[in-house]
């Protein structure tokens, strides 16, 4: 199937989009992705959409390393993991399912619910039963959303360098920061090591020079 036939099947997915959103109250959001495109892979997404995305946006960190582990290979669907929309300061409820031409994967159908209000609620009331909070680290999120690589970049950045201050980065801590970048397929976005040459203020060259390193001693692939 060409990427035309690939696209009108992706987009037929939508009206499943529109109802899965709507089902889930006005503070969900369906989006289908391309993965022929990682830096452009948003085809659709829902008028409600409280991580603010766009059509034309990329893929997030964890669906990119959902599609490289290829678990789409043996199953349909992954629900119910914790999302984080650094923007919007908004935790969620987000599941993906596997749109497959046969054994070809095309796309995702994903959907987010903001369940910021309902995690509050619920610590008020374990806190008024005195109830001991079982609480998830809201902060070790399982994906992080953004509108494109440059903020999945800065995101990351800026959780490595948080306890650093105002000084500047040593190499070390430059190369940690890109073996990071490495381990989550950031590049494989489209744009990725200029926009990591700008945020850590070091050269294109020396962030292709330390990606082949970590290749070449296998911290990244």
């Amino acid at each position: 199937m060409d990427q035309t036939e690939d696209r009108a099947k992706l987009l037929s997915y939508i009206p499943m989009a529109n109802f899965i959103a709507q089902a889930n109250g006005s503070r969900a959001e369906a989006l289908i992705h391309d993965i022929s495109d990682f830096n452009h892979s948003i085809l659709y997404i829902t008028p409600n959409n409280p991580t603010g995305r766009k059509v034309g946006g990329s893929l997030t960190d964890y669906a990119v390393r959902l599609i490289e582990s290829r678990v789409w290979e043996t199953t349909d669907y992954t629900v119910n993991y914790l999302g984080r929309s650094e923007e919007q300061g908004l935790i969620l409820r987000s599941s993906t399912y596997f749109i497959k031409d046969g054994s070809r994967l095309i796309g995702l159908l994903c959907i987010n619910v903001d369940i910021t209000e309902q995690l509050k609620a619920a610590e008020i009331i374990e806190r008024s039963l005195l109830i001991d909070m079982k609480n998830t680290d809201l902060t070790q999120a399982t994906e992080t959303f953004g509108t494109g690589a440059d903020e999945l970049i800065a995101t990351v950045i800026a959780k490595k360098t948080a306890h650093l201050g105002n000084r500047k980065l040593s190499a070390d801590e430059n190369r940690t920061i890109i073996r990071e970048l490495g381990l989550l397929d950031v590049f494989r976005l489209k744009g990725s090591v200029p926009a990591v040459s700008e945020q850590l203020g070091v050269s294109e060259q020396t962030v292709y020079r330390y990606i082949q390193e970590l290749k070449k001693s296998g911290d990244i692939k």
